[in-house]
Parts: structure tokens; sequence; C-alpha cells
């Protein structure tokens, strides 16, 4: 009994958190300084009733934190442009949560950002292939972790368009499909991390590579610049792609498996 236990627990930890989205159209809210309707209006054009229940409808606002735990952090492809970048890495500098957005940009850090989710970022190019992310997988979505200099949001978060693809030469348009109103840092009052949002194809169509440029056609906000902190890839739910057992972990499955039929043969 005490093994089963075990597993039950086990196999619990690996069910997704259930997203806390926004369901009220209408709901009084706002996150620095963005509302449903100010999505209602970047998003689908106008702040009206129908918009702002399109917002809900495509369950486009989730109102808690992008927890990256088992997630795998997408690679930067070298490319001309990352090896050779001399625009700006940029450091934030707040770590405990006075919501300060202060940050230095040097070009002695050109990308020194984009591999990991951390308070480090760099601007991305104006062209599709200037950065590339390998997401590791065949994923069906992509989160991007921007960070923020200014306001206003979302504007300012999702200030990039992000170019989906299988072979880094034909590329899609990916759509919006996610915002995590919160970001990912744990800490509240830190504001330079928000807001997390994902990206995919719209039709289910699975992508390797995506390619962030500033401005384009799918960006909030087009003021010549953004700051990228880094990419994941995502499954059609929002979670993580599954890593491969090691051995000892097929093991202690069939263990825990084998005990479970011994106890029902037993009760029987």
């Amino acid at each position: 009994m005490k093994f089963s236990v075990s597993l039950s627990l086990c196999l619990a930890t690996a069910v997704a958190t259930h997203a806390a989205l926004v369901t009220n159209p209408n709901d009084p809210r706002n996150w620095q300084g963005a509302t449903v309707g100010t999505f209602a209006q970047l998003v689908y054009g106008a702040n009206n009733p129908v918009n702002r229940q399109k917002v809900i409808d495509n369950k486009l606002l989730d109102d808690g934190i992008f927890d990256p735990t088992g997630y795998v952090v997408a690679t930067v492809v070298p490319t001309p442009f990352t090896t050779t970048n001399k625009d700006c890495g940029g450091v934030s500098h707040d770590l405990t949560g006075t919501g300060s957005l202060a940050y230095i940009c040097s070009a002695q850090l050109p990308t020194v950002g984009l591999g990991q989710i951390d308070n480090l970022w760099s601007r991305g190019g104006n062209t599709v292939g200037d950065v590339i992310f390998d997401l590791g997988f065949q994923a069906s979505k992509a989160a991007v972790f921007p960070a923020v200099d200014h306001g206003p949001l979302p504007g300012e978060a999702i200030e990039s368009t992000v170019y989906l693809s299988n072979d880094k030469v034909t590329w899609t348009v990916a759509v919006l499909q996610r915002v995590w109103l919160e970001g990912f840092h744990p800490i509240l009052g830190i504001k330079w991390d928000g807001f997390t949002y994902a990206v995919g194809t719209g039709t289910g169509s699975t992508f390797r590579y995506a390619s962030v440029i500033h401005g384009g056609p799918s960006a909030l906000l087009r003021d010549g610049d953004d700051e990228i902190n880094g990419m994941m890839g995502l499954r059609g739910d929002f979670t993580p792609q599954p890593t491969v057992p090691e051995p000892s972990t097929y093991l202690l499955i069939s263990l825990g498996l084998g005990g479970l039929a011994f106890a029902r043969r037993f009760r029987r």
C-alpha cells in the first residue's frame, strides 16, 4: 500500500497545473495598466462587448504565473546576427520585487540572455532568421519570455512577431494564443518579467524552430526594438514535452504496477 500511494503521488505531480483563466469579459481588474478591454482593442481591433467575449472564449488571458519547471529552454541557433550583433544585451536590475524596470544595456553583452530564463535579455533583429531558437522537439506552441523596460503594457511586452518553421527556410507567422498576466517570476513585485505569452500556427501544425523580430505584423507595439529573455517549446495543452524516463524509472513504474496488481488479487 505504501508503494502504491507513493506511485500515485508521483503520477499526480506530472499532471499539468490548472490554468487560472480570466472568464469575465467585463473583469474590472487591470494588470500593470492592461485590462480585458485593452487586449480586445489590440488583438481584435476594438474594445467592445463582442471582442471582450472573444478574449474569454479564446482563453487568451491567464491570471497566473507561468511556471517554467519541467520545461526545456530553447537553444539559440548560431547565425551571423547572433554571433556579431553589437546592439544590446540587457540586464534588468530588480530581483526583490521593488517594481523597478531599471536596466543596463550594453553592446558588450550581445545575445547573452537568450539561452536561459532569468534577468538577462537581448534585442532581436528586424529580419526573419536573424534570431532563431531551436525548441528541441516538434512543438505545438512556443512560450516567449519578454523583458519589460517601460510601459505601456501589453504592447511593450508583445512588441515582437514570431515566425515558426521546420526547416529554417519556410516560415509561418505565429498567432497569439495565451498570455500569463503575472509573467514567470514567483515574486509578483518584479514587473520586468511580464507578460509571458504563447504562440502557435493557429492550425495545429507543429514546428521545430522559432524566429523573433522586433515589430512586424503580430506585434502589439512597434517602436523599433524588443527585449527577449528566451523561449520554450510547448505541447498543445501548454504543458512541457515529456522527457524519456531513465531505466530506473521504468523499473519503479513496473514494480508499482506489479504491486497494484498483486494487491487487487490479494483483496479478491
